[in-house]
């Protein structure tokens, strides 16, 4: 690292001695984009776009669409768990990738063709001509799934100019990256183009058992005809087939619980140091793999015709994606080795006709058809160890319950459970499982009921299908030569149907903890709890037993049968309570709880049952903009968007109760101004703007997954800004910014509550136990009101490039380049965990190259370094799955990264 500091350091006090060596002034380059459906010159454009073209992807060593974020400020792309769990964010709104029902909210397009779900468009970037990041509702033009933008990668055509270009990178970490295009002409009237990639590298998160995790292993090739059978119609096909074989994405320990971590070492664990900065150490004893091949073909048909062109768009495409991976992050065999197989086919075809555009009245009408069919099977069982790391950790908070009980000393509060369940067997309530109780004397060694291999978390298998047409237009009415009124709208339908089949027969998730806190006490003889069981005179009342291991009929029922309560007194408990008066007072000291933790996966035994909904929407725009001259214009503009509804692919729905999510809308309101001075060369753009998303689609991490559900609202407000300035014919600076105002909750009821916090906190009075409330699902649990609350975003998110070339002579030239990106603070759940480890501090990342090649573009060698200064950063982070206390796992940043890469071009 120091070695490559100190030449990134050198590198830069020779852009700062040469930076004004140039004396002749240069126009910023003029940007074609075609965010509306037609070309225009990006200043000319009436929404917020930012433009990422080929040479700044080359020049930044962006090789993926997460790379990107380093140049758009309000775009956050994250991976979380696999290497196809991919968030697109923009201006503080996104969506989790983590159930396969949920459609992101930031719509992705290549060559036009949508992709229905983030993790098709993961793979290398290869020949791009442009990428255009699109903020704000864009339902009007874009439809499908876009209430919080789109990014639209538009790759190069083939070309009727022979030409190749190819390029071979290495660099620590074992990276090597092979690319290459060529393309030509294979008659008059018929071009080609072929693309490839081969990416490799190794992890750089190490595993102790020597093992390394977060590599690289992708490869892609892509390939296109260009026809022209007559002058007025061009067709283009493109054929691409992508594979990914990656364990990604390791989450080292943030946190250890002392309860956690004691347990894990006394069972014979690895306890890797903790990280709360992102550790590049772990211990796992399985896989984070994932294997992943996409594949697609689309067919692009443009027809010129006498005022107008028609447009039409084909494509199908195939996803097949397998995970194996280590969902607890330890080599102890607690959740043993999570399989999902997630396939999907999906077909659209779009039509359009848009006039030439120079009318005095401009439009754009289409209509597009979409079909989905998502296949969609999870099984994750307990492992080996899973019963008795949860006996050890329980140990000590169960002891005197187990003594109390009569019970051999070491019982563990899962054998304790299965006592309980026993009992209920023996007083004739009926339960999940028949467990033998013998000669009627309290079990001491019951029969395995919970937290076994053979009562595995999950196994469900979701078939979901979706078909949608929609209908769109937009109008452009050039008032004046100056103003313009733009008006468009969109009409969707859409159906779903969903048939599943879910087995989860593990009947700990059955217990109502909340209940067992209120209920598990043993009173003195002679008195009783009449709320509770009726008045019953003399000592048997000692011997109640808690209503949650009967149901409150029952309990009322034994209270007034001395045949039952004698039938409960055989089976040996003791009068003497485990739990004092202050226990029985504060419920959360009730030493069971922990144990909720493992109760997302309610028992079901279901067969398959069918399940189908219908929405439809209306979305619509109205953008006002002025030439307040040649090189200043002003827009204002109100545009809503949508998502629709779906099923909840994911059997977490048991914690809110909500196994089927209503549509999202959004509303954005925005004013924005362009411009250029100085001769063009200063360019720039700035917005305000204002947006509410109505039923945010959120995806909630409980326990052991995920638990999908609508937020009453969330509402986001700032200001944009994006500028380029060259001062001399050598240098060019860009930079913007995105500043939020707000980013908070309209109406959020029912939150989820984090692990771990202050009682004391009045934020998080609702998430102490006593405190549970029933939301609109009827499910009673502890939830938090995160309405007017922070969402925990960034605040601020900047960038900033500068690019210094230098005519060398003898047909050679050489350029320095340098890039900062910041990133202020912001919170890794939606509970707002308030410990720091769970909480990403401000932070920036440099990244710096020097090039050399031929001023013609012919060959150039290129020394580059991403985060160059090592700095250590956490992207997002989760209370660790299959623990009973409080730890935390995080998602640890790109570290420092460097190589060199040799281009050729003809």
């Amino acid at each position: 690292m120091k070695l490559f500091s100190k030449a990134v350091a050198m590198g830069t006090t020779a852009i700062l001695s040469g930076l004004f060596a140039g004396s002749a002034m240069a126009q910023v380059d003029v940007i074609t984009v075609t965010s509306q459906k037609r070309e225009q010159t990006l200043q000319d454009t009436p929404v917020s776009v930012a433009v990422v073209t080929g040479e700044q992807l080359e020049q930044s060593q962006i090789r993926d669409a997460a790379d990107l974020q380093t140049l758009v400020p309000a775009l956050r792309v994250s991976e979380f768990a696999t290497s196809t769990n991919t968030e697109f964010n923009l201006r503080g709104i996104g969506t989790s990738s983590f159930n396969p029902g949920l459609e992101p909210s930031v719509g992705v397009f290549i060559d036009g063709v949508y992709r229905p779900r983030s993790g098709s468009a993961i793979n290398d970037l290869m020949s791009v001509e442009r990428i255009e990041v699109i903020r704000g509702p864009q339902s009007t033009i874009f439809g499908r799934n876009t209430p919080a933008g789109v990014v639209s990668v538009i790759t190069m055509a083939p070309d009727f100019d022979f030409n190749y270009a190819g390029e071979v990178t290495v660099g620590n970490y074992g990276m090597r990256q092979t690319r290459g295009t060529v393309t030509g002409p294979l008659s008059d009237n018929m071009a080609f183009r072929l693309d490839g990639n081969i990416h490799q590298n190794d992890g750089y998160i190490d595993v102790v058992d020597g093992r390394e995790a977060n590599n690289r292993d992708r490869m892609s090739f892509r390939g296109q005809l260009l026809f022209n059978p007559s002058d007025n119609t061009e067709v283009r096909i493109i054929a691409d087939w992508g594979q990914l074989d990656e364990n990604c994405c390791a989450a080292p320990f943030a946190f250890y619980d002392p309860i956690d971590l004691g347990a894990l070492v006394g069972l014979g664990g690895t306890a890797v140091p903790a990280d709360v900065n992102g550790g590049d150490t772990i211990a796992i004893d399985g896989d984070l793999n994932t294997d992943l091949t996409t594949q697609g073909i689309s067919a692009q048909i443009e027809h010129d015709f006498d005022g107008f062109t028609f447009t039409s768009i084909t494509a199908y495409r195939q996803y097949d994606e397998d995970q194996i991976f280590d969902a607890d992050f330890s080599d102890l065999d607690l959740i043993s080795l999570r399989s999902i197989q997630n396939q999907y086919d999906s077909f659209t075809q779009e039509f359009r006709v848009t006039s030439t555009g120079d009318n005095a009245v401009d439009w754009m009408f289409g209509g597009f058809y979409y079909n989905n069919e998502l296949s969609y099977d999870n099984s994750t069982p307990y492992g080996a160890d899973a019963r008795t790391f949860f006996d050890a950790a329980s140990a000590g908070s169960v002891a005197d319950l187990v003594a109390s009980f009569g019970l051999p000393a070491g019982t563990g509060g899962v054998s304790l459970l299965e006592i309980f369940l026993d009992m209920n067997q023996a007083a004739g309530v009926g339960g999940f499982v028949p467990l033998a109780s013998g000669n009627g004397a309290l079990p001491t060694t019951p029969a395995e009921g919970f937290i076994s291999t053979q009562h595995g978390l999950i196994s469900e298998s979701y078939q979901y299908d979706t078909t949608a047409w929609s209908a769109f237009g937009t109008v452009d009415w050039h008032l004046t030569d100056q103003f313009t009124v733009t008006i468009g709208g969109r009409y969707s339908d859409e159906d779903k149907e969903m048939v599943t089949a879910i087995n989860q027969p593990d009947p700990m998730s059955a217990f109502s903890f909340a209940d067992l806190a209120q209920d598990l006490r043993l009173v003195t003889p002679g008195t009783c709890d009449p709320g509770l069981f009726g008045v019953i005179g003399g000592d048997a009342c000692a011997y109640l037993v808690p209503s949650i291991l009967f149901g409150q009929a029952q309990a009322e029922a034994i209270g007034g049968d001395p045949t039952l309560l004698n039938t409960l007194l055989a089976l040996g408990i003791s009068p003497t309570s485990p739990l004092t008066a202050a226990q029985a007072a504060n419920p959360a000291l009730n030493p069971l709880l922990g144990f909720t933790a493992f109760q997302n996966f309610p028992p079901v035994n279901a067969g398959n049952f069918p399940t189908s909904r219908n929405d439809s929407n209306f979305s619509g725009n109205i953008i006002l903009s002025y030439d307040v001259s040649d090189t200043f214009n002003v827009y204002a503009s109100y545009a809503t968007g949508y998502k629709p509804g779906g099923f909840n692919v994911s059997t977490n729905a048991a914690f809110t109760g909500v196994f089927e999510f209503e549509e999202e809308t959004a509303e954005n309101i925005e004013f924005g101004a362009k411009g250029s001075f100085d001769d063009g060369r200063f360019v720039y753009a700035a917005a305000y703007f204002r947006q509410e998303v109505t039923d945010f689609q959120t995806n909630n991490f409980v326990g052991n997954g995920f638990a999908l559900e609508n937020a009453g609202s969330i509402e986001v407000s700032g200001i944009e800004f994006e500028g380029q300035w060259a001062p001399t014919d050598n240098l060019l600076i860009t930079g913007g910014f995105t500043y939020l105002f707000e980013s908070k909750y309209g109406e959020y009821l029912y939150a989820p509550c984090p692990d771990s916090f202050d009682a004391t906190d009045p934020d998080f009075a609702l998430c102490v136990p006593g405190a549970e409330r029933t939301n609109g699902a009827g499910v009673t649990a502890l939830f938090n009101d995160l309405s007017g609350r922070d969402r925990g975003n960034s605040e601020f998110l900047g960038a900033l490039t500068a690019t210094y070339t230098h005519q060398l002579g003898e047909g050679m030239e050489m350029s320095w380049r340098g890039e900062m990106n910041h990133v202020s603070e912001f919170g890794h759940t939606t509970s707002q965990d308030p410990r720091p480890f769970a909480n990403q501090d401000a932070f920036q990342l440099y990244n710096a190259s020097v090039t050399l090649g031929a001023d013609d573009g012919a060959w150039a060698v290129q020394l580059w370094g991403r985060n160059i200064f090592d700095e250590n950063y956490t992207k997002g982070g989760f209370p660790s799955v299959g623990y009973l206390g409080t730890s935390y796992n995080a998602y640890p940043g790109d570290p420092q990264t460097y190589g060199i890469t040799l281009r050729v071009r003809g």
